[in-house]
């Protein structure tokens, strides 16, 4: 008939794979990118850097920094009042929530030995 109009439907499918596998990606990146900061920070003020390992667990959202160090330098990690540990976490977690990720810093449990 004149003056109808063909109408052209374009499908576009996206597949939503590629784009998860590459946010992964970016998100491991990120968080090494953590974990290597954080071991930074910690080796240039403990007095045993040699002492120090950093590693990180994955969850579903949060992924968790695990602090080994020796007992001896436990004082230093914490600092007075426990000031030196709440800055690592605010800074690490600052960090990592611009990704889009929360972070927790932990730090080894020692239990005080019977004098």
């Amino acid at each position: 008939m004149p003056g109808d109009k063909e109408i052209k439907v374009i499908r576009v499918s996206r597949n939503p794979e590629p784009s998860l596998k590459a946010d992964e990606k970016e998100n491991e990146a990120a968080r090494e990118k953590g974990r290597s900061f954080l071991y930074g920070i910690l080796c240039e003020m403990m007095d045993r850097p040699e002492d120090i390992a950093v590693t990180y667990t994955v969850g579903d959202r949060t992924t968790i920094y695990k602090v080994d160090c020796h007992p001896k330098s436990l004082g230093q990690l914490i600092g007075a009042k426990g000031k030196n540990i709440s800055g690592i976490r605010a800074v690490i977690s600052a960090m990592m929530a611009r990704k889009g990720i929360r972070a927790i810093v932990e730090i080894p449990y020692i239990e005080p030995s019977e004098a």
